[in-house]
């Protein structure tokens, strides 16, 4: 069983990219997808230092992509992995990553015998603790609870995911409409890969176990900006049927505008947007 870290960056990123790895070892390998928007950055220092690191090692795939979009990012990773893996139908696990990630030593160890000990187990969504000061920035369970249990106050994140390669062999993937770089919307991916993973009938639990630290600053925390109200009533479109995404829009429009003293209106209307968005944009 091998651990896939599939990990995502741009531009001058890959020098935080590179800082992510651990030391080499038995059964993990590393995908790392660099999108480049300009080619400024190939002249910096750090980044063509860590170009060089990257493309010594062994355990490492540098992919290389243009343009922006994070989830045309891990899709690339995901694909590269599967090309990497020696048998297709191989029990590996795919491990989501950002750049500003920090692993712990003994992380894959603990995933890979998390995996092992639960065959049924289709994906596990992980602790990350916030790099600034060690806490968790979110309120995660004590025990294993399944993703179609969870509490009302859990939400994913990205870099919380990992899932067994077996998955994708059902054609599953981000979708590209949602995600920084996207067109209209820049986050909500993980909501959507997740509701698809629950389509297909898939085991997912979220697992009290650390894998490391990250940044705690997300997109989806700028509660206020358009596209992020536009996210989250395009998450709200493809998770619920039409008159059930109506009523939670207007309910999250009015609870946004008592918090921060906004026209609910406004608010509603943006994600409105996103519910009539996804519902009419096809999907990529």
């Amino acid at each position: 069983m091998t651990v896939y870290v599939l990990l995502s960056t741009i531009d001058g990123g890959l020098s935080a990219a590179a800082q992510v790895l651990l030391p080499p070892a038995d059964g993990v390998r590393y995908v790392v997808c660099w999108q480049q928007t300009h080619p400024s950055a190939d002249n910096d220092p750090a980044v063509c230092e860590a170009e060089r690191l990257l493309l010594s090692r062994s355990d490492v795939r540098l992919s290389t992509m243009e343009g922006r979009g994070l989830c045309r990012s891990r899709n690339r990773a995901i694909a590269t992995a599967l090309e990497w893996q020696s048998d297709p139908l191989d029990d590996d696990i795919f491990v989501i990553a950002d750049d500003d990630e920090r692993f712990l030593p003994d992380a894959f160890v603990r995933l890979r015998e998390i995996y092992t000990r639960h065959p049924r187990l289709d994906s596990a969504l992980m602790r990350l603790r916030s790099s600034s000061d060690g806490s968790y920035f979110k309120a995660y369970p004590d025990a294993w609870v399944d993703y179609r249990h969870r509490p009302r106050s859990y939400y994913p994140a990205s870099w919380e995911i990992t899932f067994r390669s077996r998955v994708c062999q059902l054609g599953i993937r981000f979708d590209e409409r949602f995600g920084l770089g996207a067109e209209a919307l820049c986050a909500g991916e993980e909501d959507v890969l997740l509701e698809t993973l629950v389509r297909h009938g898939l085991n997912i639990y979220i697992v009290p176990v650390d894998l490391g630290t990250t940044d705690p600053v997300t997109t989806g925390s700028r509660v206020l900006d358009v596209k992020v109200l536009r996210s989250k009533g395009a998450v709200y479109g493809y998770t619920r049927p039409l008159w059930r995404a109506f009523l939670r829009s207007y309910r999250e429009a009015v609870a946004l505008s008592i918090r921060h003293h906004a026209s609910p209106f406004r608010l509603f209307n943006e994600l409105w947007y996103g519910v009539k968005y996804i519902r009419l944009c096809p999907t990529s």
